[in-house]
């Protein structure tokens, strides 16, 4: 059996990998970097593709498979809400200027491509797929080919956030002969999920108290959905109190159909609401002049770097009485966030000019960090670990945890390996 490493190797983006036997050849999501666009010169030679969840830089690739018959294996919602990013991958580069030689016809031949099983045997490979936590329909894949096992988790979490269950490890194959494993938070170790929120809602009141506004870069894919929620029902209890409230994003609402289609996938509070992602004090908008200030303002893109969430960083972030409020772990260095947190500063086509109101990171991610991707090995007990996905320092940082309960290997992209 070969692996290969097509990408994201030693990076956080273009997620692709390639496992090859005598007679199958599957690629282990097949992902962008998304400031780059789509790679042309991705293998296509492919029987099947599993997708572990809609994220594009692990599904952004799939159109240039949509004239070929490759199989592609992922959830329902994975599907639905790959298709949705898709269209409006296609749609951004446009905008920029890039034309891609694809419309909706090919994302319903990606549709008609898609096979939404746990379980599917190729020749000579049996495939499986568990839930990771993470986000809506996101999967880990379980390769066996004559008696060679190798589980690839993509993106996971093991604890609880307000909306989705992590992680069942009693779920999850024991002593894979190869384990890939992500390490996006490898050399990280946060505190508990409830004193972040406790932190996300104080941030919010200290601005309430000024009359100011709450800026919240996010993604349109669950980050949203979760962000809405979160402020929502903290309204309506009283932890926070009445202010105006808004969601921006028009590809978030499209989103939070699927949301609401497949709240069976939440957790029980979610599952017995009919719509749960209805919210009474948050209210969707389209355009930066109907907001009614002060207010908090969700909105993309998630790194600040285009779209509402730039509109407005620009716009509030040299009043002192505003907050800005990251709740990514992960930000470009190039991102006007970056700049607005660690240099307090911003440009704009007349120069710089300094940042006043209070920034901060408050990392509510759906990765697993390093306390858990230890546990995750220790219980697992693979004999060999790949980590991906993750910068060289947080992959180095996780090979000195584990070291000593697997055989650890920090790929390059392009580098291969036969088991």
């Amino acid at each position: 059996m070969d692996i290969m490493f097509q990408g994201g190797a030693g990076e956080v983006g273009g997620s692709c990998i390639i496992v090859k036997t005598e007679n199958s050849k599957v690629a282990l999501d097949y992902g962008i970097r998304v400031e780059e666009g789509l790679s042309y010169d991705a293998p296509k030679d492919l029987d099947a593709v599993i997708v572990t969840h809609a994220h594009l830089d692990h599904s952004g690739n799939l159109l240039t498979l949509a004239d070929g018959n490759t199989v592609i294996i992922g959830s329902e919602a994975t599907r639905d809400i790959t298709a949705e990013l898709l269209v409006d991958l296609i749609k951004v580069q446009r905008a920029n200027g890039n034309n891609l030689p694809y419309n909706q016809s090919d994302i319903n031949k990606i549709r008609e491509l898609w096979m939404s099983r746990e379980k599917l045997a190729l020749p000579g490979m049996d495939i499986s797929l568990y839930p990771a936590g993470h986000v809506l329909g996101a999967r880990m894949a379980y390769l066996e080919s004559e008696g060679k096992k190798i589980l690839y988790t993509g993106d996971f979490c093991l604890h609880d956030t307000e909306i989705l269950n992590g992680l069942n490890l009693d779920m999850v194959p024991r002593e894979p002969g190869v384990l890939i494993m992500e390490s996006t938070y490898g050399g990280t170790i946060r505190p508990s999920r409830k004193e972040l929120i406790d932190l996300f809602f104080r941030s919010i009141l200290d601005a309430m108290d000024k009359k100011g506004n709450v800026l919240i870069p996010t993604f349109a894919f669950h980050r949203m959905q979760e962000m809405a929620v979160r402020i929502d029902t903290a309204m309506k209890t009283g932890l926070l109190p009445r202010y105006n409230a808004y969601c921006m994003s028009g590809l978030a609402n499209k989103i939070t159909q699927y949301f609401n289609e497949y709240r069976m996938l939440f957790k029980e509070n979610i599952q017995e609401q009919k719509i749960p992602f209805k919210y009474e004090r948050v209210k969707n908008l389209k355009r930066a002049k109907d907001i009614r200030e002060p207010a908090v303002v969700m909105c993309t893109s998630g790194f600040g770097h285009a779209g509402m969430s730039r509109e407005l960083l620009f716009e509030w972030a040299d009043d002192e009485n505003n907050a800005i409020i990251i709740n990514t772990g992960y930000l470009p260095e190039d991102s006007p966030l970056t700049m607005a947190k660690d240099k307090r500063i911003l440009e704009t086509d007349d120069g710089w000019f300094d940042v006043k109101a209070d920034v901060k990171q408050i990392e509510l991610s759906g990765h697993a960090d390093q306390t858990e991707l230890v546990r995750f090995v220790e219980t697992i007990k693979p004999k060999k670990t790949f980590l991906v996905h993750g910068n060289s320092d947080q992959a180095s940082a996780l090979k000195e945890k584990i070291d000593e309960s697997t055989e650890v290997i920090i790929p390059e992209n392009h580098e291969d390996f036969t088991v």
